[in-house]
């Protein structure tokens, strides 16, 4: 995986990240768009399962929206993708989304067991953690909508150098957007408790960890102000602590 990428690869990776990725996406949005519709009808889930579920494909639809048009208008990248793992990598960790669509299905199965899809968690604890699990649900999305806003034309899905990006919540964390998601996932397995959520969503933080840190790696290589960045902002959570210049930079 590690395997060096020749330029003219790397400019395949370039044009298939604007042009075919954003219509990936662009697809995603749609299926997203007729999930919500569902739930309230009550094909999805019953009782209180229904909003949080129906949350759920609100928020991809909204992040999916975004990611097509920013990549679709993105700047293009001043380093590309230098190695295939820095395709492969972001590639598992963005459509292992898809995983979580599957479970309502598998558990239409004979074969699959209703125990994974059972809720684990002691009745009296049940409240405390639906609760937590949706105030974790309503802060991520926000969370990561804000960091790919921010972003802008910088904002891309491989690991790849842009504009450097200063400001808005890169001023503190390097990788607001993985906190986002790592907020709504966390939500999403404290809420349902079951046995699959506790396997899939642990499987895609490290994921996102991984890829956060091999995009670390290549703009520390290309940018020494991004090398000075890593010392003053906190990795995934927040370091509530200014340069003494009074800005920050961000993996864009």
């Amino acid at each position: 995986m590690s395997t060096t990428l020749n330029r003219k690869a790397a400019e395949i990776a370039v044009y298939a990240e604007r042009y075919l990725l954003s219509l990936v996406f662009l697809y995603l949005t749609w299926f997203e768009f007729q999930k919500p519709w569902l739930g309230w009808n009550g094909q999805l889930a019953t009782g209180g399962a229904v909003f949080i579920e129906t949350s759920r494909h609100v928020n991809l639809l909204l992040l999916d929206l975004f990611t097509a048009l920013l990549l679709l208008v993105g700047r293009r990248a001043a380093v590309p993708p230098q190695r295939l793992k820095g395709i492969l990598v972001p590639l598992a960790t963005t459509f292992f989304n898809l995983t979580y669509n599957a479970v309502p299905w598998l558990g239409s199965l004979s074969w699959f067991p209703a125990l994974l899809q059972k809720n684990l968690c002691p009745i009296g604890l049940r409240l405390p953690f639906a609760i937590a699990g949706f105030v974790l649900f309503v802060i991520g999305p926000v969370i990561a909508l804000w960091g790919i806003l921010y972003l802008g034309r910088s904002f891309g899905v491989f690991v790849e150098v842009r504009k450097v990006v200063l400001g808005g919540p890169y001023r503190w964390v390097r990788h607001p957007m993985y906190l986002g998601w790592i907020c709504m996932y966390t939500g999403l397995a404290l809420g349902s408790f079951s046995a699959v959520y506790l396997i899939l969503v642990p499987i895609h933080i490290c994921l996102m960890l991984y890829r956060a840190r091999l995009e670390e790696a290549q703009l520390s290589e290309y940018s020494p102000e991004y090398q000075e960045h890593l010392k003053h902002t906190g990795f995934i959570f927040p370091r509530f602590r200014r340069r003494p210049d009074g800005n920050s930079l961000t993996a864009g």
